[in-house]
C-alpha cells in the first residue's frame, strides 16, 4: 500500500461534540392571541354539574367597645341530659371574645327568645348595651317574628348569615368547637356518661373565659379584657375528681362517732366566686343532684367514679329519657326544699 494514499488521524480537538437531546432549544411557536378569542357561551349542563361554592374572605374588622356586636350559633341536638337539656347555645361578644352558654330543651323560638332576654339583661348590668347581633340564618332559632320582635324593641340590629354559609359564622362556629373539644378531653379523663354534658359545657366555658387567647392582644384573657383585672385561678380544679364535702353536726348519722364527710364528684364552679364550688352528689335521690358548696377537700390525683359506683344513679351511657323522668318524680320532698338547683337551675348558665 503507497503511504501517500494513507488518511492521516483526525486531530480530536477537532471532532464536533454530539450535542445532548436535553440541549436542544425548542422550536418558537408564535403565542396566540388571547383576545381575538370568542367568550365561549354559557354552558348550563356545566353549571349543573360543576359549580362549586364560592368562598369570599374578607378582614373583619373587630368592635372597639364591649357587647357592640355579639355573635351566636347554636349546638345540637345532643343525648338528653339529666335535666332534659338537648342544645346549648353562646353568645360571643365580639371586642373582648367574653363568651356566655345557656341549655335548651328545644330549640323553639319562644324558649330561645327567653335565654336572649337572660342574657341582655346581665349584658345591661355590666353597663353595656347589644347593638348588633349576627348569627346564622336559622328560621328556627333567630329569623322569625318572635325573636326579630325581641330585636327590634331593643334597637338591636340582626345580622344574618345567607343560608348554608357556615363559614362566615366563623366566630360562633370555632368557639363550638374550642368549648366541644375541652368537654370531650374533660369527660374522657373524668370517665363521665354523656347525660353530664352539661355541666362540662359550663365548666369548659368558665375555664376558657379565664385562659389567655391569641385572638386577643398581648394574649390577654376574655375576662381581662372585659373587666380590666388578671383572673383568680387559684380556685380552679380538676373537673371530675374527688370531692370530700363536710358533713354539719345535725346531718351526722353516728352523733359523735359518724363520718364527719362525705365523697362527691367536681363539676364546676358558681359564677365568679372563688370560694364556692359546684359539685355533684351522688347519694340524692335516685339520679344525684349537683350541690354548692365552700367546706370541701379535694383529691385531684383520683376519679370519683373509680372509687364509688352508688345505686343511686346507673352510670352508662344508656340511661333513656323514662329512667330520668321517673327518678326525677321519685324525688322526696325534703330534697326538693335542700337542692340548690333543680332542673331549670340545672341548665342555666353560670356567669
Amino acid at each position: 500500500m503507497d503511504p501517500m494514499d494513507v488518511e492521516p488521524m483526525t486531530d480530536p480537538m477537532d471532532i464536533e461534540p454530539v450535542m445532548d437531546p436535553m440541549d436542544v432549544e425548542p422550536p418558537i411557536v408564535d403565542k396566540p392571541d388571547k383576545s381575538r378569542w370568542e367568550t365561549p357561551r354559557l354552558c348550563p349542563t356545566c353549571i349543573h354539574t360543576k359549580q362549586q361554592q364560592h368562598v369570599i374572605s374578607t378582614k373583619a374588622s373587630w368592635t372597639s367597645t364591649p357587647f357592640e356586636l355579639v355573635h351566636s350559633d347554636l349546638c345540637g341536638p345532643m343525648k338528653h341530659s339529666i335535666g332534659g337539656a338537648q342544645y346549648y347555645i353562646i353568645y360571643i361578644d365580639d371586642c373582648t371574645r367574653y363568651t356566655e352558654v345557656y341549655f335548651l330543651i328545644t330549640k323553639t323560638a319562644e324558649e330561645i327568645s327567653a335565654k336572649f332576654q337572660h342574657y341582655q339583661a346581665w349584658v345591661e348590668t355590666q353597663g353595656f348595651h347589644i347593638k348588633r347581633f349576627r348569627s346564622d340564618n336559622g328560621s328556627r332559632e333567630y329569623s322569625n317574628s318572635v325573636f326579630l320582635d325581641l330585636l327590634g324593641e331593643k334597637g338591636i340590629t340582626f345580622e344574618p348569615f345567607p343560608p348554608y354559609t357556615q363559614h362566615k359564622n366563623g366566630t360562633a362556629e370555632r368557639m363550638i368547637r374550642t368549648l366541644n373539644a375541652k368537654a370531650r378531653s374533660m369527660m374522657l379523663d373524668a370517665n363521665l356518661p354523656i347525660i353530664f354534658w352539661p355541666e362540662v359545657i359550663r365548666t369548659a366555658c368558665y375555664r376558657h373565659r379565664r385562659s389567655p387567647t391569641s385572638s386577643l392582644a398581648d394574649n390577654r384573657s376574655p375576662y381581662e379584657a372585659l373587666y380590666g383585672t388578671v383572673p383568680k385561678i387559684g380556685h380552679l380544679r380538676r373537673f371530675g375528681c374527688r370531692v370530700y364535702k363536710h358533713i354539719p353536726p345535725f346531718q351526722r348519722m353516728g352523733k359523735k362517732f359518724g363520718n364527719r364527710s362525705s365523697m362527691y364528684m367536681m363539676l364546676g364552679y358558681v359564677h365568679n366566686i372563688t370560694k364556692i364550688w359546684r359539685i355533684w352528689d351522688f347519694k340524692s335521690g335516685r339520679t344525684g343532684r349537683a350541690v354548692e358548696c365552700s367546706s370541701v377537700v379535694f383529691d385531684e390525683e383520683e376519679n370519683a367514679r373509680t372509687e364509688e359506683k352508688t345505686e343511686a344513679i346507673e352510670f352508662s351511657d344508656t340511661t333513656n329519657e323514662a329512667q330520668i323522668e321517673e327518678a326525677q318524680t321519685d324525688r322526696a320532698p325534703q330534697d326538693e326544699i335542700h337542692e340548690i338547683n333543680d332542673r331549670q337551675g340545672l341548665e342555666n348558665t353560670s356567669k
